[in-house]
């Protein structure tokens, strides 16, 4: 699942019942209360390599650190990011998160900024921003054997046979 299908799924279940909505989907605005989700940015850790499996394939992973922006229009907008930010800290939702492979890390300013209709009047409108951690993955076949396991045996001479395991690692530099 993409991270961002994944944090909509995150938000989409701590809304209690109010419509979640991507910020550039095309359509309608929604007649009722309804949260918009848009991912701003994210920082990109270094990567890191994995050991190489037995079919010689690689894993590199990286975490990004996203900025996701939540708005919440009409009534009530302000108090229903206010209750989701709580939500979201609650162990069900951090256990739900950490299934989803995400990770909340920071809350961050809630807002109450009306938004200019018509020109004429102003719609309830609530912001808040959120840290998500997420990991990337991507892994190809590279062909380097890491690590060889095997036994040895001596024979021949006048002492009985000796078996020895032994396992050769290619160590990398630090």
């Amino acid at each position: 699942m993409a991270p961002e299908d994944a944090i909509f799924e995150l938000i989409e279940a701590a809304a209690g019942g109010i419509p979640v909505i991507f910020a550039d989907d095309n359509g309608p605005r929604l007649v009722g209360p309804y949260i918009m989700l848009a991912v701003r940015w994210a920082r990109v850790s270094g990567a890191e390599a994995g050991r190489v499996d037995d079919e010689g394939e690689q894993p590199v992973r990286h975490h990004d650190d996203a900025v996701v922006e939540l708005q919440s229009f009409r009534a009530a907008a302000y108090d229903a990011l206010d209750e989701l930010a709580l939500k979201l800290r609650h162990p069900v939702y951090e256990d739900r998160a950490e299934a989803l492979g995400l990770a909340l890390y920071e809350v961050g300013r809630l807002q109450n900024v009306p938004a200019l209709r018509d020109a004429v009047r102003f719609e309830r409108r609530g912001m808040l921003e959120l840290g998500i951690r997420y990991t990337r993955v991507h892994s190809a076949f590279v062909g380097i054997i890491e690590t060889v396991t095997g036994t040895v045996t001596t024979s021949g001479g006048l002492t009985p046979g000796i078996e020895t395991p032994f396992t050769a690692t290619v160590v990398t530099a630090p």
